[in-house]
């Protein structure tokens, strides 16, 4: 992972906002002990391989920030108990996206590739979650994929002013369509749509945000 390449490292960092955004839904949800590993995955799964560009960028304060909220909310509890641990981590997430430079930061182009990323790390994901007979097998990837998916469209809302009206629009109306595969974030008894049909969802987004 070429982690010094701008658009990687952000697209990580998005990620990272992903499973933490999954990990809030389902400690809101009543389900603490689903969340906790969603909680450690920006430490597990990226943090590690990301540390390069965030000592190349002095970024010294994302790691801190993760371990404290995976500590926090390991103590159970009413969520509200946790949110000034969540926004902390969130602002060092964003500050770190601060480092990349602002003219790419204000780039449809990058913010377009960015979400493309998103959108094919979330189709993988919801692929390795339903087994060869069409059901559930690991749920896990069913909510990291819901939360990259629901991070894009959080992108676009706020780069929503480098895209024209007519085409923010119709990217508003596909994510829409696109996260009726999530009615929620605790998985359905049986998937809402096949990976198949999830594919032919993002085809719209893929087409439109692939043309800049």
């Amino acid at each position: 992972m070429n982690v010094t390449n701008p658009g990687v490292y952000a697209t990580n960092l998005a990620m990272m906002k992903g499973h933490l955004t999954v990990a809030r839904e389902l400690y809101q949800e009543g389900e603490q002990t689903a969340a906790q590993p969603h909680f450690g995955h920006p430490i597990h799964e990226l943090y590690e391989p990301m540390a390069p560009a965030f000592e190349e960028r002095g970024v010294d304060d994302v790691e801190p920030a993760l371990e404290a909220l995976i500590a926090d909310t390991r103590e159970g509890g009413e969520w509200g108990s946790h949110d000034e641990a969540y926004e902390a981590a969130f602002d060092a997430i964003d500050g770190a996206l601060e480092t990349v430079d602002a003219d790419l930061r204000g780039d449809v182009a990058f913010q377009s590739r960015i979400q493309l990323a998103l959108l094919s790390q979330a189709m993988h994901e919801y692929q390795e979650a339903i087994g060869d007979d069409g059901e559930f097998v690991n749920v896990l990837e069913y909510q990291d994929s819901f939360g990259f998916v629901q991070i894009a469209r959080e992108r676009l809302e706020q780069h929503a002013d480098l895209y024209d009206d007519e085409t923010r629009d119709e990217l508003m109306a596909a994510y829409d369509a696109t996260l009726k595969a999530w009615p929620s974030v605790v998985a359905p008894a049986s998937p809402v749509m096949t990976p198949g049909e999830l594919s032919a969802s993002l085809f719209k987004l893929e087409a439109t945000l692939g043309q800049y």
